[in-house]
C-alpha cells in the first residue's frame, strides 16, 4: 500500500478548530467592549446595541460551528475502497480574487464521493486506479429527524475531513 496524504484528526479538523476560536475570541471581547465604561454622551439606540448584537451573532456562529464540528468527530471516520472516475479542477471566484478547487470523483459500484483536495495530494492521483481513502462524513445535525424512512439512499454520500488516502488494489 502506497500512502499518498496522511494527517491526524487535529489537522484534520484545524480550519474548523480556528473558525471556532476566532468567532468566540472576537465575540467574547466585543461583549466585554460594549459593556465598559463609556464617556457620557448622548448615543442612538442602533449605535448603542449593535456591538452587542454582533457579539451575540459571533457566539452563536462559533457554538453552532462547534456543535457540528463535534457531531462529525463524534460520529466517528470511515473507510471507502474507491476507484478515481474523474479528476477536475475548478476556478472559482473567491471574493475579489479567483480560486482554485481541486476535486477527485470517486465510486465504489455502489454511491459515488467527491473529495475536495490539495494541490499536490490531487497530482497525486491518477484516474482509473483504486484508493483507500479515510475521512469523517459530514452528518446534518438533524438528519436522522428530517430523513424519511422509506426513502432510498442518495447516490452521492459527503465526505468531510480526510485523514488518510492510500493506493489500493481494485
Amino acid at each position: 500500500m502506497d500512502i499518498i496524504f496522511t494527517a491526524s484528526p487535529l489537522k484534520a479538523f484545524s480550519g474548523s478548530l480556528f473558525l471556532i476560536g476566532f468567532c468566540l475570541v472576537l465575540g467574547v471581547g466585543n461583549l466585554l467592549l460594549n459593556y465598559l465604561p463609556k464617556r457620557k454622551r448622548r448615543e442612538g439606540f442602533f449605535k448603542r446595541r449593535s456591538p452587542g448584537c454582533i457579539a451575540v451573532l459571533l457566539l452563536m456562529i462559533g457554538g453552532v460551528t462547534a456543535v457540528v464540528t463535534f457531531n462529525a468527530y463524534q460520529y466517528g471516520d470511515k473507510t471507502v475502497r474507491v476507484q478515481a472516475l474523474e479528476k477536475t479542477e475548478r476556478v472559482v471566484k473567491c471574493n475579489e480574487t479567483y480560486c482554485t478547487e481541486y476535486a477527485v470523483e470517486t465510486t465504489d459500484g455502489e454511491k459515488y464521493y467527491v473529495f475536495g483536495l490539495s494541490k499536490n495530494t490531487w497530482d497525486k492521483i491518477e484516474s482509473g486506479t483504486c484508493y483507500r481513502f479515510t475521512y469523517y462524513p459530514l452528518k446534518p445535525l438533524l438528519a436522522e429527524y428530517l430523513q424519511e424512512e422509506n426513502q432510498a439512499q442518495s447516490l452521492y454520500e459527503t465526505t468531510g475531513y480526510i485523514t488518510l488516502i492510500e493506493r489500493a488494489g481494485c
